[in-house]
């Protein structure tokens, strides 16, 4: 393909052969000439003019007389390849590997004999590597013996420079033998990558060891061949990020999600001109949560890993692909050594390139699998921006655990609220500015509830004095705009009243307001001696022009409006412990119901004609709103509530759903999640009015917003933003689901190590007051399930055979589980 202003196919035109299935591609002498491998031979093309004549010609895979004694078992149909230039590897069906060099147009050589016997005669995945900065070329070979041993061969000098064995048993520490570190040998069996750590009590005893090394010398070449090329997809070195310590190894095996290893330097480094001077890193897995199992091994050609560069070489991240579709692919990026894994969009892509053109700038070209039988999809892709966000401010930044874009505000923000229909986004803002001397609040004339004698306004004791230092107060102000329009957020705006604080906020429509319109409810505390009150406040940019945004309705209210909401055709809001049912009639609104909570509501959520409502000190409310309109009555009636005795304030609550299971999920100031369920029955304890509870589950964090999303089919997610800033997700699963998790839980927070030996699964219990029955475990931690999705093979069968259930059995309830969720709302193609 060649890419000027449009992508145009000019194979035909060239010396490339289109007949033949092309293994890999590459450049050589300095990005000048195209090299292309195919089963039979190498195939030249001048990167400048492909469609000049005069080009080297092609090189066939035959032995060479000079060379036939080392090669002559070589055949003539090659399965792989890899360009680095100026080195071509070229891997065989009956596992050999060859190599050559391109040092000129008519300069070719052929350096097979130059290899370690056991890389050019027994290598199941071979890929070539070279650092932006260095000059030395490494070749990453896996061979089958002792369940896939990793050498790398520095190609300088043709000295093996690293060693490890047991690869596909996926040990969480590769660490070169060819050092002789301490226990290196049996890193396969460790849980944790800190060999400080003590091995897991079914590692064996160093009897079982010395079996096992005499059965790995009398293994079957064939057997150990067959399961390698079963098992092995690619093994691969690529620079993701110019700061790193050393390169990042990623590895492709089936029954398991992308493996990544990170290199770290150890403790000691030998002295120059040793083994360990050329490649002195050895690498640690890197538990990431895209658990998208690796299904099997690729139909044909598969390019797993594509780096990705700058102007100069700098490594700028990598993109790795699995060889099937159905699991997304992972960008990676690095900063200060930390790497961060993110997926692409969609689950078809098989092939991925950086490609830099005028039809895309700085663009990538990918190739897409249709969902069913179909052509493969050529597409050139450029990097996403955020709409509505200028110029250099729309890039998003993938340096950290999500992709983000950032608009610099001036000020905090403090409440959001988004309409996704119409694309319009409320947020209230402040800054700090000096408090006023003179009295706050409306005067007597301007207050609209001035009449109401029992508001206190002033205070008892009044002190003439102004404080010796000056106090601050936050001043708040409304921002409106349409999310195409971000970066003019602020343009419609509206200020408050000094000591007004903005407490909730929501997009509601309606009947008789514009459509869509935001609700907006506030607080005015300046004292515990004065009454606290609040405002109800409705705005809309409908045919207004930019500037100041008057509200087209508020009412001043004796109570701060802590919730407001919207449930069909009535405004739903709090008036301190009140929660009222209105509707717009007559130009103004009418109160139709009114729910009496415990102290002061904090938060709501609805869930067909029910709502949860969570309160500052009384836990949880769950009420049910009923209308006949037969007899034109409304109420809201509780249904019940947590239990009393126990003292919980609720920042966050809402739903979630399995099925035809109902879950009631509140939040509290100390960072723990509390499941509910609601059963019409009592046991004498729980049911019928006071809630069954489940489950509590400490997050770490306090946890003040919530939103529940549906993710699978029958299922909804209940995802929460913590103090912390962390985005926490709640998964209901079904119970046979639960049980093999709960156990699977066990089995490792039991059989394994842990850092200063704390138990992970007590970490997560609520330490509160004694509750009315045992508190019950129905949440499990999935950041500690993920922990066995790269535990080594050994540790793996160890506990699938305890549980008498199959590897790949577990390994798909850990990948459903674990794996992030923020992947599955992505809206289908």
């Amino acid at each position: 393909l060649e890419t000027t202003e449009e992508i145009e196919e000019i194979s035909k035109a060239t010396r490339i052969d289109t007949d033949a299935t092309t293994l890999a591609a590459g450049s050589a002498l300095g990005d000048r000439l195209v090299v292309q491998v195919t089963p039979q031979r190498l195939c030249f093309v001048w990167a400048h003019s492909p469609k000049s004549v005069t080009v080297p010609l092609p090189l066939e895979f035959q032995p060479s007389a000079e060379g036939a004694a080392e090669v002559a078992a070589a055949p003539v149909q090659a399965c792989g390849g890899s360009v680095c230039d100026p080195y071509v590897a070229v891997r065989f069906h009956d596992l050999s590997l060859r190599l050559f060099a391109i040092c000129g147009e008519d300069e070719r050589l052929e350096l097979t004999g130059l290899l370690p016997g056991p890389v050019r005669e027994s290598t199941v995945c071979a890929s070539l590597f070279r650092k932006h900065a260095g000059s030395r070329t490494l070749l990453t070979a896996l061979a089958p013996e002792s369940d896939g041993t990793l050498r790398i061969i520095d190609l300088e000098t043709m000295a093996e420079v690293f060693r490890a064995e047991y690869v596909l048993d996926v040990p969480p520490v590769l660490r070169n033998h060819l050092t002789g570190a301490a226990g290196c040998a049996l890193d396969h069996l460790r849980a944790v990558p800190d060999v400080c750590a003590p091995l897991p009590r079914s590692a064996g005893d160093p009897q079982q060891l010395a079996r096992a090394k005499e059965g790995k010398a009398e293994e079957d070449p064939q057997k150990a061949a067959s399961k390698a090329l079963a098992t092995a997809v690619a093994a691969e070195l690529v620079e993701v990020d110019a700061d790193d310590v050393g390169p990042t190894l990623v590895v492709l095996c089936v029954g398991r999600p992308v493996l990544l290893y990170r290199a770290f330097l150890p403790d000691s480094v030998a002295e120059p001109g040793g083994a360990r001077s050329t490649f002195p890193y050895h690498f640690a897995v890197f538990e990431h949560d895209m658990l998208g199992l690796v299904e099997r091994t690729p139909n044909g050609p598969h390019r797993g890993v594509a780096g990705l560069r700058q102007a100069g070489g700098i490594p700028v991240g990598a993109v790795v692909v699995p060889p099937h579709t159905g699991i997304p692919a992972l960008w990676l990026v690095a900063k200060r050594n930390k790497l961060f894994v993110h997926p692409l969009p969609g689950t078809q892509v098989c092939g991925f390139a950086q490609l830099k053109a005028p039809c895309c700038g700085n663009g990538f070209f990918g190739l897409a699998l249709p969902q069913e039988s179909g052509p493969v999809a050529a597409q050139v892709l450029a990097p996403a921006v955020a709409a509505g966000l200028a110029e250099g401010q729309n890039g998003f930044d993938l340096h950290g655990p999500l992709p983000l874009a950032r608009k610099p505000l001036q000020r905090t923000p403090r409440v959001l609220a988004t309409h996704a229909k119409h694309g319009m986004i409320g947020l209230a803002v402040s800054e700090p500015i000096v408090e006023a001397s003179d009295s706050a609040g409306p005067s007597a004339e301007e207050d609209p509830l001035a009449e109401d004698w029992s508001i206190v306004r002033a205070p008892p004791v009044e002190c003439e004095q102004p404080p010796p230092v000056p106090r601050t107060q936050p001043q708040y102000e409304l921002w409106i705009d349409r999310a195409k329009d971000i970066s003019k957020l602020g343009q419609y705006k509206f200020s408050f009243d000094s000591n007004e604080h903005v407490l909730c906020m929501e997009w509601v429509t309606l009947p008789g307001f514009p459509e869509p319109s935001l609700a907006v409810g506030t607080g005015v505390n300046i004292g515990e001696d004065l009454t606290c009150r609040g405002r109800i406040l409705i705005f809309s940019t409908k045919d207004r022009d930019p500037g100041v945004l008057p509200a087209v309705y508020q009412r001043s209210l004796k109570w701060p409006v802590t919730v407001v909401g919207q449930w069909g055709n009535y405004l739903v809001h709090s008036e301190g412990f009140k929660l009222f049912f209105e509707r717009w009639e007559n130009n103004n609104f009418n109160k139709l119901a009114f729910f009496d909570a415990s102290m002061c509501v904090t938060s709501m959520s609805s869930i067909k004609n029910f709502l949860l409502l969570g309160d500052l000190r009384k836990g949880l409310d769950f009420v049910q709103w009923k209308e006949e309109s037969d007899s034109q009555s409304r109420n809201l009636r509780r249904l019940s509530r947590s239990p009393p005795s126990s003292f919980m304030t609720v920042l966050a609550c809402d739903f979630v759903v399995c099925g035809k299971s109902l879950g009631l999920v509140a939040l509290d100031h100390s960072g723990t999640a509390h499941l509910y369920q609601y059963s019409p029955h009592s046991d004498g304890r729980e049911g019928d009015q006071l809630l069954r509870s489940c489950a509590t589950f400490f997050m770490g964090s306090p946890c003040r917003a919530a939103l529940r999303l549906q993710t699978d089919l029958g299922a909804q997610c209940l995802f929460m933003a913590s103090g912390g800033g962390e985005l926490l997700c709640l998964k209901p699963i079904d119970d046979q689901v639960y049980r093999t998790v709960a156990t699977l839980l066990g089995m490792l927070a039991t059989r394994l190590p842990y850092r200063c030996g704390l138990n992970p699964r007590a970490f997560r219990h609520h330490d509160g007051p004694p509750a009315l029955v045992a508190p019950r475990k129905n949440i499990e931690d999935a950041v500690l399930l993920r922990h066995f999705a790269f535990l080594s093979a050994p540790l793996q069968a160890s506990i699938a055979e305890k549980m008498r259930l199959p590897v790949a059995a577990i390994m798909k309830v850990t990948a459903s589980c674990a794996t992030c969720h923020l992947f599955n709302l992505a809206p289908s193609p």
